[in-house]
């Protein structure tokens, strides 16, 4: 066989083996699960971006109520400034009245004044009834603080207050959970955060109320 014979016979294509195959399926597969990474990575992001959203959409409104809360007038009535908490009813105002049908106890509306009085009726008549969670579908939830141990508190917020030590203090302020049995009838002042798809704190802002 002389030279460009030889030559010829090499340059002619060849079958694929069972490992070329086995290579072309595995390389496929590694595109396949990239691509799928990504857009769930995409869609995750997308959900944290709306948490934050929601935290921004709540600061937003604390300070533009912030502005006019403490007016005569102001519209919101359980949200206003300056309210005092309603007295606890007495033992005889709290009586069943003489042969009534027995009934099951129902939790006691939060008090005048308060944080918890605010914000049942923001989540009833107002634009945060329609809040969604976009990792859950449900109403976020408002949690002491992001735990990236526990998952199930993606999307949540968290509503901090920060309130001034007396003067000399080695720490000027201290911060603890924004609760329902907190007074609002003076400002106060708000550090609102969310967690992320990890449960981890996202900064969103702070504000005073």
């Amino acid at each position: 066989m002389d030279a460009s014979t030889e030559q010829e016979s090499s340059l002619e294509p060849k079958d694929l083996t069972a490992g070329d195959y086995g290579f072309i399926v595995f390389i496929l597969l590694v595109l396949v699960a990239v691509t799928m990474l990504g857009v769930l990575g995409h869609r995750e992001a997308l959900k944290t971006e709306g948490s934050k959203r929601n935290g921004e959409q709540w600061a937003a409104w604390f300070t533009k109520a912030s502005e006019t809360r403490f007016a005569p007038d102001y519209a919101i009535a359980a949200c206003a400034g300056g309210a005092k908490s309603a007295a606890a009813p007495t033992a005889e105002e709290t009586k069943p009245a003489e042969g009534a049908a027995e009934q099951a106890a129902a939790a006691p509306a939060p008090a005048a004044g308060t944080w918890g009085a605010c914000l049942a009726h923001l989540m009833s008549a107002s634009e945060f009834k329609d809040m969604v969670n976009p990792f859950t579908g449900a109403a976020p939830n408002f949690i002491p603080a992001c735990n990236p141990a526990d998952h199930s508190l993606v999307g949540s917020i968290v509503l901090e207050k920060s309130t001034a030590n007396p003067p000399g203090s080695a720490v000027p302020t201290v911060t603890s959970q924004f609760v329902d049995a907190d007074s609002i009838a003076e400002k106060v002042a708000l550090k609102i955060s969310v967690c992320d798809k990890g449960s981890y704190a996202v900064k969103v802002a702070e504000i005073e109320f």
